[in-house]
């Protein structure tokens, strides 16, 4: 025979409405996300100045670390410190990379 459920369920639905954690808007995740792939170019980035230092590169840089800090709500990127860091990847495999990320 049936015997009716006395106990809450386990499962919640969105009809409930009732959540014990923020929610994040649409937005807000892809912010989050585009953060991510602008702080992995950055990177990319940061590691072909330290094989090519240029006024382009730095410039390139800049604005993507300005970008996550933006979107990231103020807090700062990690940067790769050029002059203490020679990358061992060749220069063509980095931009290949680079544009794979963007």
């Amino acid at each position: 025979m049936y015997e009716p459920i006395r106990s809450k369920s386990v499962h919640s639905t969105m009809a409930d409405g009732t959540t014990d954690f923020p929610h994040r808007s649409r937005g807000e995740e892809l912010d989050i996300q585009l953060a991510g792939h602008l702080a992995a170019l950055l990177t990319v980035t940061d590691e072909l100045r330290a094989l090519a230092p240029g006024t382009d590169l730095d410039t390139a840089a800049d604005r993507l670390a300005e970008q996550v800090t933006r979107l990231r709500g103020g807090l700062a990127p990690a940067r790769l410190e050029v002059a203490a860091t020679r990358p061992k990847a060749c220069p063509a495999a980095l931009h290949r990379r680079a544009h794979t990320l963007a």
